[in-house]
Protein backbone atom coordinates (compact mmCIF):
# COMPACT_ATOMS: atom_id res chain seq x y z
CA UNK A 1 0.00 0.00 0.00
CA UNK A 2 1.07 3.54 -0.46
CA UNK A 3 1.67 6.00 2.31
CA UNK A 4 0.01 9.03 3.54
CA UNK A 5 1.58 12.54 4.42
CA UNK A 6 -0.25 14.31 6.31
CA UNK A 7 0.72 18.49 5.90
CA UNK A 8 -1.32 21.50 6.97
CA UNK A 9 -0.74 24.93 5.12
CA UNK A 10 -0.53 28.01 7.55
CA UNK A 11 0.32 31.46 6.68
CA UNK A 12 1.04 30.37 2.75
CA UNK A 13 3.48 28.35 3.84
CA UNK A 14 3.92 24.10 4.18
CA UNK A 15 4.21 23.12 7.66
CA UNK A 16 5.04 19.34 8.14
CA UNK A 17 2.93 19.16 11.38
CA UNK A 18 -0.40 19.17 12.14
CA UNK A 19 -1.66 22.71 12.90
CA UNK A 20 -1.41 23.18 16.66
CA UNK A 21 -1.76 25.87 18.96
CA UNK A 22 2.07 26.70 18.94
CA UNK A 23 2.30 26.92 15.46
CA UNK A 24 -1.12 28.41 14.22
CA UNK A 25 -2.59 30.54 18.65
CA UNK A 26 -6.05 31.02 16.56
CA UNK A 27 -6.98 27.72 17.61
CA UNK A 28 -6.39 28.33 21.13
CA UNK A 29 -10.08 30.65 20.93
CA UNK A 30 -11.22 29.21 17.97
CA UNK A 31 -11.59 25.14 19.31
CA UNK A 32 -11.28 23.78 15.96
CA UNK A 33 -8.48 21.88 13.88
CA UNK A 34 -7.43 21.27 10.45
CA UNK A 35 -5.23 19.44 8.21
CA UNK A 36 -4.27 18.79 4.45
CA UNK A 37 -3.86 15.07 3.87
CA UNK A 38 -1.89 13.72 0.11
CA UNK A 39 -2.80 10.25 -0.50
CA UNK A 40 -0.16 8.55 -2.83
CA UNK A 41 -2.16 5.72 -5.30
CA UNK A 42 -3.50 3.08 -3.39
CA UNK A 43 -2.66 4.33 -0.71
CA UNK A 44 -3.93 4.43 3.24
CA UNK A 45 -5.18 6.31 5.69
CA UNK A 46 -5.27 3.42 8.61
CA UNK A 47 -8.72 2.92 10.67
CA UNK A 48 -8.28 5.47 13.42
CA UNK A 49 -10.62 7.31 15.06
CA UNK A 50 -10.73 11.32 16.92
CA UNK A 51 -11.92 10.76 20.72
CA UNK A 52 -12.39 14.66 20.74
CA UNK A 53 -13.70 15.73 17.62
CA UNK A 54 -15.97 15.16 14.99
CA UNK A 55 -14.66 15.38 11.25
CA UNK A 56 -15.67 16.76 7.95
CA UNK A 57 -13.39 15.73 4.97
CA UNK A 58 -13.38 17.36 1.97
CA UNK A 59 -11.71 15.91 -1.20
CA UNK A 60 -10.01 18.25 -3.31
CA UNK A 61 -8.13 16.10 -5.64
CA UNK A 62 -8.51 12.67 -7.15
CA UNK A 63 -10.94 9.50 -5.27
CA UNK A 64 -11.34 8.65 -1.71
CA UNK A 65 -13.27 5.54 -0.60
CA UNK A 66 -14.17 6.66 3.08
CA UNK A 67 -16.30 3.88 5.44
CA UNK A 68 -17.12 4.63 9.43
CA UNK A 69 -18.44 2.28 12.35
CA UNK A 70 -20.20 3.86 15.33
CA UNK A 71 -19.62 2.09 18.47
CA UNK A 72 -20.95 -1.08 19.25
CA UNK A 73 -24.42 -1.77 18.65
CA UNK A 74 -24.36 -0.11 15.30
CA UNK A 75 -22.84 -2.77 13.15
CA UNK A 76 -23.39 -1.04 9.45
CA UNK A 77 -20.42 0.41 8.07
CA UNK A 78 -21.00 3.46 6.41
CA UNK A 79 -18.94 3.16 3.19
CA UNK A 80 -18.92 6.13 0.19
CA UNK A 81 -16.83 7.16 -2.64
CA UNK A 82 -15.93 10.77 -2.54
CA UNK A 83 -14.61 12.45 -6.02
CA UNK A 84 -13.58 16.48 -6.45
CA UNK A 85 -14.99 18.58 -3.61
CA UNK A 86 -17.87 15.69 -2.38
CA UNK A 87 -17.62 15.89 1.59
CA UNK A 88 -18.27 12.82 4.38
CA UNK A 89 -18.63 13.69 7.87
CA UNK A 90 -17.01 11.10 10.37
CA UNK A 91 -18.60 11.50 14.06
CA UNK A 92 -16.41 11.42 17.42
CA UNK A 93 -15.25 8.81 18.34
CA UNK A 94 -15.95 7.19 15.00
CA UNK A 95 -13.49 4.02 13.80
CA UNK A 96 -12.45 5.56 9.98
CA UNK A 97 -10.49 5.29 7.68
CA UNK A 98 -9.68 6.84 3.97
CA UNK A 99 -8.29 4.61 1.37
CA UNK A 100 -7.18 6.11 -2.67
CA UNK A 101 -8.95 3.37 -5.41
CA UNK A 102 -7.23 4.59 -8.25
CA UNK A 103 -3.95 5.25 -9.73
CA UNK A 104 -3.62 9.14 -9.23
CA UNK A 105 -2.96 10.98 -6.27
CA UNK A 106 -5.74 12.20 -3.99
CA UNK A 107 -5.57 15.14 -1.78
CA UNK A 108 -8.33 15.91 1.62
CA UNK A 109 -8.40 19.11 3.56
CA UNK A 110 -10.05 17.91 7.07
CA UNK A 111 -11.80 19.96 9.67
CA UNK A 112 -12.42 19.02 13.15
CA UNK A 113 -14.25 20.60 16.31
CA UNK A 114 -11.50 20.58 18.65
CA UNK A 115 -7.94 22.54 18.65
CA UNK A 116 -6.65 18.67 20.04
CA UNK A 117 -9.08 16.09 18.49
CA UNK A 118 -6.50 13.27 19.48
CA UNK A 119 -5.88 10.56 17.16
CA UNK A 120 -5.99 7.02 17.89
CA UNK A 121 -4.83 3.77 15.37
CA UNK A 122 -6.92 1.22 16.24
CA UNK A 123 -5.00 -1.70 14.97
CA UNK A 124 -1.62 -0.06 15.50
CA UNK A 125 -2.90 0.75 19.26
CA UNK A 126 -4.78 -2.63 19.50
CA UNK A 127 -1.41 -4.77 19.10
CA UNK A 128 0.22 -2.59 21.27
CA UNK A 129 -1.58 -4.35 24.69
CA UNK A 130 -0.76 -6.56 26.92
CA UNK A 131 -0.53 -9.86 24.58
CA UNK A 132 -2.73 -11.73 26.62
CA UNK A 133 -5.39 -8.98 26.31
CA UNK A 134 -5.00 -9.41 22.24
CA UNK A 135 -4.91 -13.36 22.31
CA UNK A 136 -7.77 -13.31 24.31
CA UNK A 137 -9.66 -10.77 22.28
CA UNK A 138 -9.09 -13.11 19.12
CA UNK A 139 -10.11 -16.40 20.91
CA UNK A 140 -7.15 -17.21 22.75
CA UNK A 141 -4.88 -17.72 19.72
CA UNK A 142 -1.05 -18.61 20.96
CA UNK A 143 -0.18 -17.07 17.36
CA UNK A 144 -1.91 -16.69 14.06
CA UNK A 145 -0.66 -18.75 11.11
CA UNK A 146 -0.69 -21.16 8.57
CA UNK A 147 -1.99 -23.60 10.35
CA UNK A 148 -5.08 -21.25 11.66
CA UNK A 149 -5.51 -18.05 9.64
CA UNK A 150 -9.13 -19.31 8.31
CA UNK A 151 -10.26 -19.30 11.96
CA UNK A 152 -8.93 -15.46 12.55
CA UNK A 153 -8.76 -14.15 8.84
CA UNK A 154 -12.07 -12.07 9.63
CA UNK A 155 -11.25 -10.43 13.13
CA UNK A 156 -7.93 -9.38 11.95
CA UNK A 157 -6.95 -6.60 9.54
CA UNK A 158 -6.55 -7.70 6.23
CA UNK A 159 -2.88 -6.94 5.23
CA UNK A 160 -1.94 -8.95 8.47
CA UNK A 161 -4.19 -11.70 6.53
CA UNK A 162 -2.14 -10.94 3.32
CA UNK A 163 1.41 -11.22 4.75
CA UNK A 164 0.71 -14.87 6.24
CA UNK A 165 -0.94 -15.49 2.22
CA UNK A 166 1.80 -14.71 0.72
CA UNK A 167 4.17 -16.26 3.32
CA UNK A 168 2.11 -19.25 2.99
CA UNK A 169 2.99 -19.37 -1.24
CA UNK A 170 6.44 -18.08 -1.01
CA UNK A 171 6.56 -21.12 1.49
CA UNK A 172 4.95 -23.41 -0.79
CA UNK A 173 2.09 -24.14 1.70
CA UNK A 174 -0.63 -22.78 0.00
CA UNK A 175 -1.56 -23.08 -3.84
Amino acid sequence: MGHITLTVVVGGKRNASKPAVDNFPILEIADISAAVAFIEPCGLNIPHMHPRASEVLTVVEGVLDTGFLQENGFTTEIDTQLGKFQATVFPMGSMHFQQNPTCDPAIFVAALNSKDPGRSDIATNFFMLDAAVVNATLGFPTTIGGSNIEQFRQPIPANLALGVDTCLQACGLKE
